[in-house]
């Protein structure tokens, strides 16, 4: 990871990205560059006289926020966000993109994606979309996984981000019809996928080359919504996980449960895409 970039549009919301994205910044020795994207579709003398006025917003609050001696730049551009955000990702091939979450609007959000949910699933690295104050350190991350190079990629994110963190990681398998057949988790049709899985995880770990720092990734039996009680009952400060890397052409390129997440998410979440 070369560096860290980080979005912001001046809201509270943002504001916690920044400190984030900063305070990340300085635990890794990374430079930081934060950036604010103001509509181009404006008057030309209102768009430069937003620019500049965003530009100084910027250096003032980076300055509050920065230690002395921390690399942190500021810009403000006009242009579509994700465009803008995601083609300086590129340009300064950061090693992760920092997001605030958006603005809920219920109607909306109904008929079309969020400038956040766009830019992650565009996005070929890492981003970490900020829900909570940033007063430590991540302290304790968990790491649902499917043996894909999604997975893979957001492990190592995770160990980068928070390489002191407490990491726990499993594998949810569903039970197919369970509700029909009657086969609940402590079936012999379980216990059967259970082994399956866990030959699978094996093989896949063996090709991944990650090191003895790994956590163990626990396999255990159930679909979403034993997932969803993990997340309740560990109640870790970072989820992370690897979104599915489907067609374009597909409805929903990141998978229903990445989505779901990222619309409603129990805490700050690290999405990777491989």
């Amino acid at each position: 990871m070369k560096n860290i970039l980080v979005a912001t549009d001046l809201s509270t919301r943002s504001d916690r990205a920044v400190q984030r994205a900063v305070r990340l910044s300085a635990k890794l020795g990374l430079p930081c560059h934060v950036l604010s994207v103001i509509d181009d579709d404006l008057p030309a003398d209102m768009r430069a006289t937003l620019l500049k006025d965003v530009e100084a917003r910027l250096a003032q609050f980076v300055k509050s926020v920065a230690a002395p001696g921390q690399t942190v730049t500021s810009a403000a551009a006009a242009g579509d966000p994700q465009e803008v955000l995601l083609g300086l990702a590129e340009e300064l091939d950061a090693g992760l993109v920092v997001l605030g979450m958006h603005r809920k609007r219920p109607l909306l959000d109904m008929v079309r994606d969020s400038t956040m949910v766009r830019i992650v699933r565009a996005s070929r690295r890492p981003v970490l979309l900020v829900k909570d104050l940033p007063h430590q350190d991540y302290a304790k991350v968990l790491v649902p996984v499917s043996f894909s190079p999604a997975c893979a990629a957001a492990l190592r994110a995770a160990r980068a981000i928070a390489p002191k963190a407490e990491m726990r990681s499993f594998h949810a398998v569903p039970v197919p019809f369970a509700g029909l057949t009657g086969d609940g988790p402590g079936s012999a049709m379980a216990q059967e996928l259970c082994a399956e899985a866990t030959r699978e995880r094996d093989v896949w770990l063996a090709g991944q080359g990650f090191g003895g720092d790994l956590p163990e990734i626990e396999i255990i039996s159930g679909g979403r919504s034993v997932t969803m009680e993990r997340l309740a009952a560990i109640k870790p400060d970072l989820v992370v996980v690897g979104a599915h890397t489907r067609s374009g052409f597909l409805p929903n390129v990141l998978g229903s449960f990445v989505t779901d997440l990222i619309h409603s998410p129990p805490c700050d979440l690290l999405v990777s895409r491989g």
